[in-house]
């Protein structure tokens, strides 16, 4: 399930690199409905693993970069959260609606609406844009440390650890093995036309490699679906993985 949160903007900044202060937001929200709940998925989450939620960048009717903050001017302001997880949903529903306020940093924008978003359509493919970065990596040993080498869709292993990751979510999720699969397919025009597909984002202290490009996926729909809602690739819960259709509400 997805819900689509409109709000308004006056005058203010918040950091560049405002992921962090998302995910933490949400915790708090979470835990003024169901301290258990927000705990569990902290401390512990599924699989001791997966926390099963993701959410998007922040959208901006009048925005501008300036060194490491996002000016934002008067206007409008969407946001998109989304968890397979029924109990996920409701809580922040709930403490939204109750609390109608989302704050960044020392930022504050006040909340007009919230939707639940319409589900994944049945379709025999599904044409995706990022609506925040995805990560992909694999472990890797150097000088002695085991790191992520953060991968991109020009190498093989991209598409191996994506469909791995995809794969423990759905075993996690629904308690057994997968029988299907998926094929992805990025949009080479795209990629080709840009001059990178690259952001490195800042988590506290340690810093990210994403990709950000359209492509396609077909297969088994259910391991799309989980995708779609739990977010695809890696570090989920901090803003990543995150996607819409394409031509569709962004």
């Amino acid at each position: 399930m997805r819900i689509r949160i409109h709000f308004q903007t006056s005058e203010t900044s918040i950091p560049l690199n405002y992921n962090y202060f998302l995910s933490s937001f949400i915790y708090k929200r979470l835990a003024s409905q169901s301290e258990n709940f927000a705990k569990f998925l902290h401390e512990t989450g599924y699989g001791k693993r997966f926390k099963f939620f993701t959410f998007s960048q922040l959208f901006f009717e009048n925005s501008r970069v300036e060194g490491d903050k996002l000016i934002v001017s008067p206007g409008r302001g969407w946001w998109h959260i989304s968890s397979p997880v029924v109990d996920f949903v409701r809580y922040m529903f709930a403490s939204l609606s109750e609390n109608p306020v989302i704050r960044v940093g020392n930022a504050e924008f006040v909340v007009q609406s919230i939707a639940v978003e319409d589900p994944l359509p049945v379709l025999s493919e599904y044409n995706f844009i990022m609506i925040s970065p995805l990560v992909v990596s694999v472990p890797e040993e150097r000088n002695g440390r085991l790191v992520h080498r953060y991968l991109l869709p020009t190498e093989e292993e991209f598409y191996e650890a994506f469909k791995k990751n995809l794969f423990k979510k759905y075993r996690i999720f629904y308690g057994k093995d997968s029988e299907g699969d998926v094929e992805i397919i990025p949009d080479w025009n795209y990629i080709k036309s840009r001059e990178r597909i690259t952001k490195r984002i800042r988590l506290k202290d340690v810093f990210v490699r994403a990709v950000v490009f359209p492509f396609k996926i077909c297969g088994d729909r259910k391991l799309i679906e989980i995708g779609y809602e739990a977010g695809f690739g890696e570090k989920n819960s901090m803003g990543f993985g995150m996607v819409v259709l394409r031509g569709g509400e962004v």
